[in-house]
């Protein structure tokens, strides 16, 4: 069995090793691409992409981030327990109503994306000693979340009488699919947008956007999935990235069957020889997705072994007849991906994107993190 990552046995049979010297160093070369004097911040929601938003805040920190974006406020505050206060911590998925206190007790930006949200956060301020920071963010193509350009059009400063507005943003919603049109308008109608604000920070690429190229990146580019080094977070030319997650599962069972027996539910697998069927500790409840069923692979023993049967809750089924016997045995771990099998392929594979795996990454696995060269389990 190859030597895995880990400083000793996992206490379950699914494990991530989380490789913070990786991250470290594709937050250097994303930084190290920006035009003079942009800030890269971290977009760290969903458990930062799966990885840990504790171990990946406070490297990220070390690296000189300071700005940080999260979709909720209470993974905001979460955050703000791990990092210094000399930070910028956004919530973008906009203000709720009553939420206003926790904000400024917390001094965490609020994203406003309505009339409303400005409406109610400007009066809030004005019954605060200081004007109340906050981000403005403009729908410039999205239709999602943000101020249409109507509302843009009517927009008056005097609704931000008591708001100090610290920043403006937008959202790319073709940023890796570098040749659409539909970059360069949204751009056009951000750099509209921009002059009625020249006093705020300006942030309209994500991970995808910082490949656009330097007229994309203004004063802050949000780096989300390229933090964890996917491929696909590189829509074109070439950058250095380094996978960050890697997950692996253990050998709980070796079955032996004949010819015409069925492996899992529904009996989608019938095998037409003699074969050799490895059971693996993880399921669907683990992000494994359930239409990777006789689609998948893992790699083990130095092959790539395919999935056979369906994926189950806890379990999937893999054929190792043709790896030569004695190779593989109970208790082995295969790489569901990392190094050998990329994320990207998978979720290719699945029939999906790599953001939605990284954050399906549930409770069950044992995280260990590699820093400086020493592995540390969090639990």
């Amino acid at each position: 069995m190859a030597k895995l990552p880990f400083p000793y046995m996992p206490s379950v049979s699914l494990a991530l090793a989380i490789d913070l010297e990786a991250l470290a160093h594709n937050y250097r070369i994303l930084r190290s691409g920006l035009k003079k004097g942009a800030h890269c911040a971290a977009v760290l929601k969903a458990n930062a992409y799966g990885m840990g938003i504790k171990e990946t805040s406070i490297r990220l920190y070390q690296e000189g981030c300071r700005h940080f974006f999260t979709a909720h406020l209470a993974e905001a505050i979460e955050l703000q327990c791990y990092i210094p206060k000399d930070i910028f911590i956004y919530v973008l998925n906009g203000l709720r109503k009553g939420e206003e206190k926790v904000y400024a007790h917390y001094n965490i930006i609020p994203v406003l994306g309505d009339l409303e949200q400005v409406h109610d956060w400007n009066t809030f301020a004005k019954t605060q000693k200081e004007g109340g920071r906050a981000a403005l963010h403009f729908d410039t193509g999205m239709t999602r979340t943000g101020l249409s350009p109507n509302e843009f059009e009517n927009l008056e400063l005097s609704r931000f009488s008591h708001t100090e507005i610290v920043c403006i943003l937008s959202h790319l919603a073709c940023a890796y699919q570098p040749e659409n049109p539909m970059n360069e308008a949204q751009r056009h109608r951000f750099d509209a947008i921009r002059k009625r604000f020249p006093f705020a920070l300006a942030s309209l690429a994500g991970s995808g956007g910082f490949f656009l190229g330097p007229k994309y990146h203004y004063n802050i580019v949000r780096a989300g999935l390229a933090l964890t080094g996917c491929r696909t977070a590189i829509p074109q030319g070439s950058a250095p990235l380094k996978p960050v997650v890697k997950a692996y599962a253990q050998i709980l069972q070796i079955n032996n069957i004949a010819r015409g027996d069925s492996v899992g539910y529904d009996a989608t697998f019938i095998a037409s020889r003699a074969s050799q069927i490895a059971t693996v500790g993880v399921g669907y409840a683990d992000g494994y997705l359930r239409s990777l069923s006789d689609r998948g692979e893992v790699y083990v023993a130095g092959v790539k072994a395919p999935v056979v049967g369906r994926i189950s809750m806890d379990l999937l089924t893999i054929d190792i007849t043709d790896i030569p016997s004695g190779r593989v045995q109970r208790g082995d771990w295969v790489e569901l991906f990392g190094n050998h099998l990329l994320i990207d392929d998978l979720a290719q594979k699945a029939g999906t994107i790599p953001w939605e795996l990284l954050t399906l990454l549930g409770a069950r696995y044992e995280r260990f993190y590699l820093n400086n060269q020493q592995e540390r389990k969090v639990t």
